[in-house]
């Protein structure tokens, strides 16, 4: 097999943003989990959040699909939750969040792009006139961020809470929205109590963010005794 299909990791730990993995041949999985003493994976990442054995991805008929293997925190294609062991096809670009965010993944074939395999994993190539050169620019619906026309990669929480905002611009969301949307995963079965975390961590998340979003940092305005704002035009 000609090799042109390619997993991007743009943020888990413990692998580099940008780190390139190429698909295995038809009859082989690519599987992705929490790396163990006792569980192996082609892809081992360190967040609890990620289950064992949490998603795999592998040809059929020259196709490539994904598939969720009932991971207890879930695999999202272009922010669409799969059903678990239901599989999944992909094409280039697609966006592949584990763990609601945790891990963020791009799918690549070259083949299907007439450029650079470093240009295709960041952002769609636009015309001179039409490039974006300036201000803070958000994509929800694929998760994709730039500043000043160069992409920004952010791990799963901070790409959480970012898009969260922005869906909500201009307006103050509160301190038990915040919880509820970006740690679901400390939710209680059943309970109708909010996610187990305090203000001092979301405060951190918060000023972590602003700090990597740089001089558009202030974009995030606090609502005192409430909650947030992103205030862009």
């Amino acid at each position: 097999m000609k090799q042109s299909l390619y997993i991007r990791i743009e943020a888990g730990d413990p692998y580099d943003t940008g780190s390139l993995i190429p698909l295995k041949s038809e009859g082989e999985v690519l599987t992705f989990g929490r790396s163990s003493h006792t569980n192996e994976t082609d892809i081992s990442l360190l967040s609890p959040y990620v289950s064992r054995n949490h998603a795999e991805i592998f040809l059929q008929d020259d196709q490539p699909f994904i598939r969720d293997l009932d991971s207890k925190h879930g695999t999202e294609l272009n922010n669409v939750k799969l059903e678990p062991e239901v599989p999944k096809k992909l094409q280039s670009g697609d966006v592949i969040s584990l763990a609601k965010g945790v891990v963020l993944l791009t799918y690549l074939d070259t083949e299907m792009a007439e450029t650079d395999l470093t240009m295709e994993f960041t952002s769609p190539i636009e015309p001179a006139e039409k490039k974006i050169t300036n201000g803070l620019h958000i994509i929800p619906e694929r998760r994709q961020i730039s500043i000043d026309g160069e992409p920004l990669f952010l791990s799963g929480k901070h790409t959480d809470l970012l898009v969260f905002l922005y869906r909500k611009k201009n307006q103050a969301v509160s301190s038990d929205e915040i919880k509820i949307q970006i740690w679901p995963e400390r939710m209680v079965a059943g309970s109708n109590t909010l996610p187990d975390v305090g203000n001092d961590e979301i405060n951190a998340l918060v000023y972590r963010l602003r700090k990597k979003l740089g001089p558009y940092g202030d974009s995030i305005v606090t609502v005192p005794r409430y909650g947030y704002m992103l205030q862009i035009k």
